[in-house]
């Protein structure tokens, strides 16, 4: 699936915004793998999970584990990775969630 990320440009008051991709790997019931493609080849693969608290993601490149609301809640989804990633990589994982929201029709795929 292709979607449009974006987030605050530092300094210009304005958006910033470019082309990402993302394929759902592999998906079980409670399980997801994702590979998120974004600018100059660069990827992050990322695992979603289910438990009793909610929904939760684990990106083991960059180290990064959190729990997350509703995979359409962007700004949510942003603010809770960005204390652990990059702003742009939080907003690029924020905005593949919404992407495949819409994959089966609800939150969890």
């Amino acid at each position: 699936m292709e979607f449009v990320s974006r987030a605050a440009a530092e300094g210009s008051g304005g958006d910033r915004r470019w082309p990402c991709k993302v394929r759902v790997k592999s998906c079980s019931r409670y399980m997801a793998e994702l590979i998120i493609h974004y600018g100059r080849g660069s990827c992050i693969n990322a695992v979603l999970g289910k438990y009793m608290g909610g929904q939760y993601i684990c990106i083991p490149d960059m180290d990064v584990g959190c729990a997350v609301g509703r995979f359409s809640d962007i700004e949510g989804n942003k603010e809770k990775l960005g204390f652990h990633m990059g702003a742009e990589e939080a907003a690029t994982v924020a905005h593949a969630l919404r992407a495949i929201s819409g994959y089966s029709g609800m939150d969890w795929i």
